[in-house]
């Protein structure tokens, strides 16, 4: 019966509904849609979509979709074009300077964001005949006023168009009391009649203040709150709409800034202004750049390991430039975590220490093979923690901190020495560094074959790269915080004679060292070298890479790719892709060593990539954000890995 039913009622549907009648129906919603469109627009005007200013979504990384239509992306010749003959004027704070800086880059993409900050800042296109201006007026006040006074009074030429908005100078100078509130509104409600006036010939735009991020806002400007906030722009968006009689001389309220700020600002430096990744830049070494440097540097290393390139000493010498450039990244990125995010929580610590030992720890057990084995993981677990341990330690400064009071800078600059001398001593004391790491359990974990000799050598090996990484973020990060470098897209990183100069001795210095390395003759000398020369290669490299705008702004996803499961893919070549212990090659297919290989090695990048699928997944679980269960976790962690070691020990007691 209930097939019957089916059958039926199908006949049913088709013979009132076939695919003649659909087509019809989608030609009478076309129709019906394009006259609806027709009548709003001859309604509204020729202003087809005000959703621009108001409403819309974001997308992600500088996308922005208004509702009802699409954003143009505008190519600086037809900016020109639109704007021939324009005298454009930004009134306002800070805020607004960054959306002059933004609106005159796509005029002219070379411009470099100079001059006073607390002052004026004139731009011109003399081709075409362009004049944009920014005004420094921080607050709504007299001077604000007679600025815009001067413009209505016809004894100053009238702009053709008005950025205005300012708030947060008046919340931060009057340490956010009622009182500034009130002469805001009073203020406001002042200069709303002259912004009428001028919008019947102008075209006029208030800007509402986005949203900050307090946590990240520095001590002195703690008193901007976002509750604050939404009562300036509550006030400016009354006063404002109230004051116009004539619909088609409105001030028009931008409110889509604040939108865009609350999905961006929580990646903002200063917590006030926002990040620079929604205003089209590309940072020196982007999470795409160096994902695409350790994929290639990955299977470099691979294909070295496989082909026993080893017994060349100039192809060892470059391998052990790409295990430094590993060390270097793992230097810059983590100190650059804990520089800005000021984040010294356990949960931060346990996600890395988890996400860099949980495969290592799973084969130690499993394959029954000494914690040193895998020597690249405890290197980097040990520089983790000596990051972590060197900006945890009292005092901690980090960025927000040094943003109050620049002699932070010189507090970190004494720490960054004291961990240089702390290295020059381990390396140059075998006996200390021994004492250090044979205390039971540490020598459990850092003993090859009963010493830590094999610990000390490949510690030292790249011992100075990882504080060199640090002390390149850190010098890194001041030029940013300073804005002496330039990151937009397709910008040169400094001015064209430096970046042509560094340029020039970026890459001789690479050509030098590559030299060096290939006329290579003794193994042991090269290897005391190495740690004081090898960031020569490495920052040569990074110049190159990110001095030119271009090449900055592009990257490899095919490397990059690789990239993000290179942890992984070192790890699982000593059981997958080689075998005896990295001694031999895995043979799948006796007598076809080429097929051998393919075969080998499209399994062990397939096992990479899910295990590392699997290790951030179980990161999310194991690893939980509330401290209390963390806490819990960690001693149960604790408590087992106690236990192995009591009965590895028992062991190796019976068998003596």
């Amino acid at each position: 019966m209930a097939g019957l039913a089916y059958t039926l009622g199908k006949r049913e549907i088709n013979y009132y509904f076939s695919v003649r009648t659909a087509k019809a129906l989608a030609l009478g919603a076309v129709l019906l849609l394009a006259a609806c469109h027709a009548a709003s627009r001859r309604y509204r005007g020729d202003d087809t979509c005000e959703y621009l200013l108001s409403s819309g979504r974001f997308l992600g990384e500088k996308v922005w979709q208004p509702h009802s239509c699409m954003m143009h992306k505008y190519k600086n010749s037809e900016a020109k074009n639109c704007l021939i003959d324009k005298h454009i004027v930004f009134l306002g704070d800070s805020r607004i300077r960054q959306l002059f800086y933004s609106f005159i880059k796509i005029i002219n993409p070379q411009v470099k964001e100079e001059g006073n900050k607390h002052g004026n800042i004139p731009f011109e296109d003399k081709f075409a005949s362009i004049k944009v201006d920014f005004l420094w007026y921080p607050e709504v006040n007299g001077s604000m006023r007679q600025r815009i006074k001067s413009w209505t009074e016809g004894s100053v030429a009238k702009p053709h168009i008005i950025v205005a908005g300012a708030a947060t100078w008046s919340i931060k100078i009057h340490n956010g009391s009622n009182e500034a509130l009130t002469q805001y509104k009073i203020n406001i409600t002042s200069i709303a009649p002259l912004l009428e006036k001028l919008a019947k010939s102008s075209d006029v735009y208030w800007i509402l203040q986005d949203p900050v991020n307090e946590d990240m806002l520095s001590e002195s400007r703690k008193m901007i709150t976002n509750e604050k906030i939404n009562a300036y722009n509550e006030a400016a968006v009354r006063i404002l709409n109230s004051s116009s009689r004539n619909s088609k001389a409105k001030v028009k309220l931008f409110s889509v800034s604040k939108l865009i700020a609350q999905e961006t600002i929580m990646k903002s430096s200063d917590g006030l202004h926002l990040p620079e990744s929604s205003r089209d830049t590309t940072k020196v070494l982007n999470r795409e750049q160096t994902d695409e440097w350790k994929g290639w540097m990955q299977l470099v290393i691979l294909i070295y390991h496989i082909s026993g390139a080893s017994t060349f000493l100039p192809v060892y010498m470059h391998i052990r430039v790409l295990v430094a450039a590993y060390l270097f990244q793992t230097g810059y990125g983590h100190f650059s975590y804990f520089w800005i995010k000021g984040d010294f929580g356990v949960y931060r610590v346990c996600q890395v220490l988890f996400r860099l030992n949980f495969l290592v720890v799973v084969l130690c057990i499993v394959m029954d093979r000494p914690y040193q084995f895998y020597y690249f993981v405890p290197l980097v677990t040990v520089w983790f923690m000596i990051i972590y341990a060197t900006l945890a330690m009292w005092p901690q400064i980090v960025q927000k901190k040094a943003n109050g009071n620049c002699l932070w800078h010189f507090g970190l600059l004494l720490k960054l020495i004291c961990l240089l001398a702390c290295i020059y001593v381990l390396s140059y004391s075998q006996g200390a560094f021994e004492k250090v790491f044979s205390f039971w359990p540490l020598s459990k974990c850092f003993e090859l074959n009963g010493n830590v000799y094999e610990w000390w050598f490949r510690w030292k090996l790249d011992r100075y790269v990882v504080f060199h990484g640090m002390l390149f973020a850190f010098i890194y990060l001041a030029l940013q915080k300073h804005q002496m470098i330039s990151e937009g897209k397709g910008d040169p990183l400094f001015s064209s004679r430096v970046s042509n100069v560094l340029l020039f001795i970026s890459i001789v210095s690479f050509l030098t060292y590559s030299i060096w390395a290939s006329s290579c003759k003794n193994k042991a000398e090269c290897n005391e070298l190495h740690p004081s020369v090898s960031v020569v290669q490495i920052l040569a490299f990074i110049l190159i890479r990110n001095i030119p705008g271009y090449v900055r702004s592009v990257y490899s996803s095919f490397f990059a790719w690789f990239g993000k499961i290179s942890l992984e893919l070192f790890i699982c070549q000593y059981h997958i892709w080689l075998a005896a212990d990295t001694k031999g090659i895995l043979v799948l297919i006796p007598g076809y060593p080429m097929f051998n290989v393919i075969v080998s090695t499209f399994i062990f990048v397939c096992v990479a990539h899910e295990i590392s699928q699997i290790t951030n997944d179980l990161a999310q679980i194991v690893v939980p954000k509330d401290n209390s269960t963390l806490l819990k976790r960690l001693l149960c962690i604790a408590g087992f890995f106690s236990g192995l070691l009591f009965f590895s020990a028992m062991q190796e007691q019976s068998r003596h």
